[in-house]
């Protein structure tokens, strides 16, 4: 995924609602969506044909070793300097990122919170840096406000709402919304995936007619045929956990894909005495898999070592990446302001 997967946590608010409810979109059409429509469903700003939708309990996240590990990484590559006031693990509590194959792997994504917007207004001077080593640079697209340091842009929406992903991500979000567009159109399943009681962590994700990711998809035995996939996590020990459905079109593709679960995993386990020389242990502590009719359950739990190695490779991969969007130039193709 691009760097903005680390960086999915710099997000923000518009200033408070005055005693008349605020209008976000008053579209050509005479669509109207308010703050309250926001609010009250954030899953409808995604982009749809989502490959997969993640739902994040963000208090869960931090409170655990792998949330801590993960705030030290997301605050060195966050698009807001320190004046923005901005704290993570204080101020976000619920994130839904939406992953699509639009062109490449793109990111929009929603969270929801408690924000300082006047400071964050006043940091996109252009000027101050952000640990991105780019300025944050105010400028609009589709109606909205949009901050943006280097590739990575956010939309405050309303004082508990904000928009953010790359470039690609950010765009066909705000085109949705200002399009009067922005309605809950996710399937039934997904709805269900995503209101599961009490979890820290839950995912749906749909690689059916996903050409992009059906290739890459190939590289990996068990995801041959794969077309729907439901996972509920929390991160407790050994690091975070797992349970879930991966669905394929037939039973025997689903005992086949079963199987090559189980043979990747003794595979892992012959690699073990590398990975501790690496530091990381044994990365897969529990794991298991069970075919029932066109689905293979599994549940499986990871080391933290394991996961804390693979956010660095992933932190490393990623670095500063973009160029730097110098303060008199807007970014993203948009007139600057």
């Amino acid at each position: 995924m691009k760097q903005v997967a680390f960086a999915l946590l710099a997000v923000l608010a518009l200033a408070g609602c005055g005693k008349k409810e605020d209008v976000i979109v008053a579209a050509a059409d005479r669509v109207t969506i308010t703050a309250a429509d926001i609010d009250r469903d954030p899953v409808a700003l995604l982009p749809s044909a989502a490959v997969g939708i993640l739902k994040l309990d963000a208090h869960a996240l931090y409170q655990s070793a792998v949330g801590q590990r993960l705030d030290s990484m997301t605050k060195a590559r966050m698009p807001l300097p320190p004046s923005a006031g901005y704290e993570p693990t204080r101020d976000l509590d619920t994130l839904y990122l939406g992953l699509y194959s639009m062109s490449g792997a793109d990111v929009a994504a929603v969270a929801v919170g408690r924000f300082d917007p006047q400071a964050i207004d006043q940091a996109a001077n252009g000027t101050t840096m952000t640990p991105l080593g780019a300025p944050l640079v105010r400028t609009t697209y589709a109606k909205q406000t949009l901050y943006v340091s280097r590739n990575v842009g956010f939309a405050v929406l309303t004082p508990h709402t904000a928009l953010f992903g790359d470039e690609t991500g950010i765009r066909r979000a705000l085109d949705r919304l200002s399009e009067g567009r922005a309605s809950h159109d996710v399937p039934k399943w997904v709805d269900d995936v995503l209101g599961t009681p009490n979890a820290a962590m839950v995912g749906a994700f749909n690689f059916v007619g996903q050409a992009p990711v059906e290739g890459v998809m190939k590289n990996l035995a068990f995801l041959r045929g794969l077309q729907t996939a439901r996972v509920v996590g929390n991160f407790q020990p050994p690091g975070m956990n797992f349970a879930g459905t991966l669905s394929y079109p037939d039973g025997q593709t689903a005992q086949t894909a079963a199987a090559n679960i189980q043979a990747m995993n003794q595979q892992l386990q012959s690699y073990s005495f590398f990975m501790r020389l690496a530091g990381i242990g044994n990365p897969i502590q529990r794991l298991d898999v069970l075919p029932q009719g066109n689905d293979a359950q599994f549940v499986v739990a990871v080391e933290q070592k394991a996961i804390e190695w693979l956010l660095t490779q992933a932190a490393d991969r990623m670095g500063v990446a973009g160029t730097t969007v110098p303060a008199s130039t807007a970014p993203m193709g948009a007139p600057a302001r």
